[in-house]
Order: structure tokens, then C-alpha cells, then sequence
């Protein structure tokens, strides 16, 4: 299995086959069997907890990241790796945690 890392896109076996990106940090994840995620709807809701994501993510359609509903899955939940989010994406996602913890 490709190692797992925050910023990345993975198809993941949950409620039913759907991309999910992982939160978890890169340097503790491969020692884990549990990872955070933020699930990837095709719902777009336009609200500050949600990241656009497109193609250049790994995501076939227009999408994003929900970080209202973060969730702790098992690695083994994990199917195969879709993409990785470039920095500036992923300090999106860290500003919408931010919000979503309050702490914005």
C-alpha cells in the first residue's frame, strides 16, 4: 500500500465507495490504524468548511471537502490512493478546519 499522508485523496470504503482526503499528518499516519478524514461530496454547499475540489485533485467531478463531518476511519477502509492537494489547497483545508473548530 502506498503510504498514507495528510493533503492526500484516497477512494475509501465507507457508507458506500467515495473519495476521501486525509487529515492525519504524514509523519504519524504509517503508524496508525485509524486516519482523520474530511469525506468528498459532490454536494456543494458554498459555506467556509467546504473545499473546492476539481481534476487537478484527482477528483473526476466538480466536488469538495466537507470538514463538518470529519471522521476517524481505519487504514484499512482506504482502497487506493486518487491525488494530493498542492500547498495552497491545503491551506484552504487548514483554514476551514480552523473555522470548523471555532477557531476562527
Amino acid at each position: 500500500m502506498t503510504q498514507v499522508g495528510h493533503g492526500q485523496i484516497w477512494w475509501a470504503k465507507l457508507d458506500k465507495i467515495r473519495p476521501v482526503l486525509v487529515l492525519t499528518r504524514s509523519t504519524v499516519a504509517p503508524l496508525l490504524t485509524r486516519v482523520v478524514i474530511a469525506p468528498i461530496t459532490t454536494v456543494v454547499r458554498d459555506i467556509p468548511v467546504d473545499v473546492a475540489l476539481g481534476e487537478t485533485e484527482g477528483v473526476a467531478e466538480s466536488s469538495v471537502a466537507n470538514f463538518d463531518n470529519v471522521q476517524l476511519i481505519p487504514v484499512s477502509a482506504l482502497i487506493h490512493p486518487a491525488g494530493t492537494l498542492s500547498p495552497d489547497r491545503w491551506n484552504e483545508c487548514c483554514i476551514a478546519m480552523s473555522f470548523m473548530m471555532a477557531c476562527a
